[in-house]
């Protein structure tokens, strides 16, 4: 870090522009996320979860609980569920699904959802890496047939279009997931007797959550096999909390952006907080357009299959600027800084 701070001392000065074999480097391997591989069209992610038994257990939100039938069995004609998306509930939930059922249905090739339209080939790409992603449960200590049942706690603010990955995820997976109030998604005692009560075997959260639920009181949650953390945090805290509340689990935080629909980039909880574009992201480090050398800190731009103007949450449309290094594509200037390490770690300032 010392050498960093050093050249970030200097930047104001003088910004280095990468050598001819940095920039190569930068631009073929460093940069963009390597072409996603298992990209399911909506249609056929709808079918699996049409797939799982009916009673199964699809939802469960503030003591209301949504099987596979109350969600797939009447979806048989457009329409849908009438009840709003617009909060947690169980017909909310339900309600959201149809949504995309009817859209997929007619050809439509933007969803609706609280108030976002979620472009179809940015949400097959986000759904494909969150199912990778919650597929990875190491250590694998038991036979996979004895596996405790694949429950996930969604606690992430319900507005967060994330949800929606993680929801259409889950559920062609065959997962139940569990929603919390938003009462309980801010009180970490209230978290915690979820996984409890439930079993919960993944948490995708905001990075904090694991300390918040330390400094509360909260000793071990052992069914957690996967936390799936959101942030710019990467302090020594943070995988000191996990690993004192599930030894055993495994663990990633995410960086995410406006504007981008699912994670960018994503690492191993480490305090230095490196992460790498995950598949069909893009993101670059400029200044003033131009790419900054290794080590150098510039301002973070993404792109890739999941960008859309539909859901940078009101910002500004000239944080959409062209891609200097590709004619036919776009990047979004998330404000945040960063700067790549010489191995091609990705460094996101808090």
């Amino acid at each position: 870090m010392t050498v960093v701070d050093d050249i970030r001392g200097i930047d104001s000065f003088v910004v280095p522009s990468p050598t001819s074999v940095e920039r190569e480097r930068i631009l073929g391997e460093w940069a963009t996320g390597v072409e996603p591989y298992d990209v399911s069209p909506l249609v056929t992610v709808i079918r699996h979860g049409h797939m799982v038994p009916g009673t199964r257990v699809a939802a469960r939100c503030g003591g209301g609980v949504v099987t596979y039938g109350d969600l797939f069995d009447g979806l048989g004609s457009a329409g849908g569920a009438s009840e709003s998306s617009a909060s947690p509930t169980p017909g909310g939930i339900a309600a959201l699904l149809a949504e995309f059922v009817t859209a997929s249905r007619v050809g439509v090739g933007r969803f609706g959802a609280n108030g976002l339209l979620l472009s179809a080939d940015a949400l097959a790409v986000a759904v494909a890496d969150r199912r990778n992603i919650a597929a990875d449960r190491r250590p694998r200590r038991v036979d996979p047939a004895m596996r405790p049942a694949d429950v996930r706690l969604l606690a992430l603010p319900w507005g967060d279009p994330q949800n929606t990955v993680d929801l259409l995820a889950a559920w062609s997976a065959g997962a139940s997931v569990v929603v919390p109030t938003e009462a309980q998604r801010r009180d970490p005692l209230a978290l915690a007797g979820l996984i409890e009560t439930y079993g919960v075997t993944q948490v995708v959260a905001e990075a904090g959550l694991p300390i918040r639920f330390v400094e509360a009181g909260v000793e071990r949650l052992p069914a957690v096999a996967r936390w799936d953390l959101i942030g710019t945090c990467g302090g020594s805290m943070l995988p000191e909390a996990v690993r004192c509340l599930a030894p055993d689990a495994v663990a990633t935080v995410a960086f995410h952006a406006p504007a981008y629909l699912g994670a960018v980039s994503r690492g191993p909880l480490a305090p230095t907080a490196w992460t790498r574009p995950v598949p069909g992201a893009k993101v670059l480090l400029l200044d003033e357009g131009r790419l900054v050398a290794p080590g150098v800190v510039g301002d973070v731009h993404v792109g890739g299959r999941a960008l859309g103007a539909e859901f940078a949450q009101g910002r500004d449309g000239d944080c959409f600027v062209g891609d200097p290094y590709d004619s036919r594509s776009r990047l979004f200037r998330t404000g945040h800084r960063g700067w790549w390490t010489s191995e091609g770690r990705l460094i996101i300032e808090s």
